[in-house]
């Protein structure tokens, strides 16, 4: 349940509940007062009768006397007067004024209980002629009592309504702030940093708004900052693996000499026949590859592309790509990289794939367009590597080094490397394919760690 939805509906069970109590203590308050007006009434009634039939030298004429006190009556609010003949028979009535707005049946009967009524104590002389009773007729009364509650209730009603929709209307716009803030949020998420909440807000929420600008502004920069770092990593990586040649060439080669040297000589020991001598050209040997496999290991250690990778596919492929533009302007890029995110080790598996396609492109085909473009379903995950340079010569593919280390890399992740000329046009064209299905999918991770 919404926020808004649930504080509609408390404020909803809160004019309830009071409209609820309200009408309990209203009903309380009439019973009462209908009580004390019918007792009043009555006691009225009585001491004005009593009064009228008390003077015994005008009751020459009894029955004419009862007749005009109960015609006194005629018209009253609250009593009924009712004279009865010594056989109980009605002589004579009082007519009741009736009420403007009776109130309903069932009202009525929740108010009274039990109708009030009295006798009249008339002297001797009237004793003949019949006995006066004063009843407590309470439908005015009740009438009375029910148009004030229903005015009451029509006063609450139109109360609670303007407080419910005030209310609503007060907390939909409090809450819009909060609806504006989530929906920065969002796009802060999506990795638009440029979002600032810049929304007039009530006071409260000031320093919400505040917080969320400084951290955007602070994100915005570490990105900014991060991107530099991204490139000059890559410019460290690129001096790093010239200074890897240069190793290799310093290092590795004159020992890769000495070894086919001893080699040599001890071929010569052999024909010969010193064999004296062939243990000290052994050890020689064994030492030379000893250094080279230190050395082999040192430089495998340094090759390794997890830190780039640690900022994701994309932003390494985006740091290739700015690598490559800053040695070679003229050469224009397109990248259309999937936005899903691709786990290891298929991430290295890609990245090495494009790395080497560019290197290739660059350094033998010379293009003046390159394209990457990375399509993940639910299936797959399929990579197009293309250019527009002069792609292989009468179509013949050499099994170099780099091309041979991209099919055993996509070998050992389950994919399908296919590598040859655009089918349109002129260039080269490189796709690989990794099934995601783990039926499909069988990752030698142990040839992984080698490639790596």
């Amino acid at each position: 349940m919404s926020l808004q939805r649930r504080l509609a509906l408390s404020v909803s069970l809160v004019l309830v509940v009071s409209l609820f109590i309200g009408a309990i203590l209203t009903y309380v308050h009439v019973v009462a007062k209908v009580a004390t007006e019918m007792r009043a009434a009555l006691a009225v009634g009585l001491h004005a009768a009593t009064n009228a039939v008390d003077d015994r030298e005008e009751a020459i004429d009894p029955s004419k006397r009862l007749r005009l006190v109960v015609g006194d009556f005629d018209g009253d609010r609250h009593l009924l007067a009712i004279l009865r003949g010594p056989e109980g028979r009605i002589v004579a009535q009082s007519r009741l004024l009736p009420p403007d707005d009776p109130a309903p049946d069932w009202f009525y009967r929740l108010v009274i209980s039990t109708p009030l009524k009295a006798s009249l104590q008339t002297p001797e002389a009237f004793r003949s002629v019949g006995q006066l009773v004063l009843y407590a007729d309470p439908h005015n009364e009740v009438s009375e009592a029910w148009s004030d509650l229903c005015l009451t209730m029509a006063i609450m009603a139109v109360f609670f309504g303007l407080i419910l929709g005030m209310s609503f209307l007060v907390i939909r716009s409090a809450i819009q702030p909060l609806r504006a803030f989530c929906g920065a949020l969002a796009k802060i998420g999506s990795g638009d940093y440029a979002t600032r909440f810049a929304d007039e807000v009530y006071w409260e929420l000031v320093p919400v708004r505040d917080g969320f600008n400084e951290m955007a502004i602070r994100l915005e920069t570490v990105e900014a900052q991060n991107r530099a770092l991204n490139e000059q990593l890559l410019s460290v990586q690129e001096d790093e693996r010239i200074e890897l040649a240069r190793d290799l060439h310093d290092e590795v080669a004159p020992f890769l000499f000495a070894v086919g040297a001893d080699a040599a000589m001890i071929r010569q020991f052999i024909a010969t026949e010193k064999v004296d001598a062939i243990q000290t050209r052994a050890d020689s040997i064994a030492e030379a590859v000893r250094h080279m496999q230190r050395h082999v290991k040192d430089i495998l250690c340094r090759l390794a592309p997890g830190a780039l990778l640690n900022l994701g596919l994309p932003s390494a492929i985006e740091n290739l790509v700015a690598f490559w533009k800053m040695r070679c302007p003229a050469v224009a890029f397109n990248l259309e990289l999937a936005e899903d995110v691709i786990e290891p080790p298929l991430d290295v598996v890609i990245f090495r794939v494009v790395q080497e396609s560019f290197s290739n492109a660059i350094r033998h085909g010379n293009p003046s367009t390159l394209v990457v473009r990375i399509e993940k379903t639910a299936e797959s995950i399929s990579v197009t590597i293309e250019d527009d340079g002069i792609g292989f010569v009468s179509g013949l593919i050499t099994n170099g080094f780099g091309i041979r280390g991209m099919k055993e890399r996509a070998k050992a992740a389950g994919g399908d490397l296919q590598i040859g000329n655009r089918p349109m046009g002129r260039g080269a064209l490189v796709v690989v394919r990794f099934f995601t299905s783990k039926s499909n999918m069988k990752i030698d991770a142990a040839k992984l760690d080698v490639f790596a």
